[in-house]
C-alpha cells in the first residue's frame, strides 16, 4: 500500500494501469485474477506476473489494489502514517515500550515513507523524469 499511495493516478490511468478497484474494468479484473484468493502469481501464471505498480517499483504476485480490501491492513497502514508524520507512538512510553510487531514494521516503513515522500517532492519541484518538464520560475 505504501508504493500505491505515492503512485501518480493520472499517469497510471494514462498508461492503462489503474489500481482503483471500483473503476477497474471487468476485463482487467479478470486478467489480474482479483477474485482468486492467491497472492503468489508468477510468470508461469501469465505475462503480467509478477506485477509492478510503476516501472522500477516492487514486484507483486497479486494486484496491489487487493491490499486495500483488508480493513485491518488499511487501519495499520494509517497508524504507521500517523506515527511517521507526527512522531507519536501508539502506546505510552518510548520505542521500547511498543509492541514488537510495531517496532519491526515501523523500522522499515519509516525509511521507505521518508524516501518516497522526498522523491514526490523532488518530482514536484524538478519535474517528472518521464515528462522531462520542470517547474518554471
Amino acid at each position: 500500500m505504501l508504493e500505491l499511495s505515492f503512485a501518480n493516478p493520472a499517469r497510471l490511468k494514462k498508461d492503462g494501469r489503474s489500481f482503483n478497484c471500483p473503476t477497474c474494468p471487468d476485463r482487467t479484473k479478470k486478467l489480474r485474477r482479483c477474485r482468486e484468493s492467491r497472492e503468489d502469481f508468477i510468470a508461469d501464471d501469465g505475462p503480467l506476473w509478477p506485477m509492478q505498480i510503476s516501472k522500477g517499483g516492487e514486484y507483486y504476485g497479486f494486484c496491489p489494489a487487493k491490499a486495500t480490501w483488508d480493513k485491518d491492513c488499511v487501519d495499520y497502514f494509517n497508524l504507521l502514517i500517523i506515527c511517521a508524520e507526527t512522531g507519536a507512538l501508539p502506546f505510552e512510553g518510548g520505542i521500547m515500550d511498543q509492541e514488537y510487531d510495531f517496532i519491526e514494521n515501523f523500522s522499515w516503513f519509516l525509511l521507505r515513507w521518508d524516501m518516497l515522500k522526498f522523491m514526490q517532492k523532488a518530482d514536484m519541484i524538478l519535474g517528472d523524469s518521464s515528462t522531462g518538464k520542470a517547474l518554471k520560475k
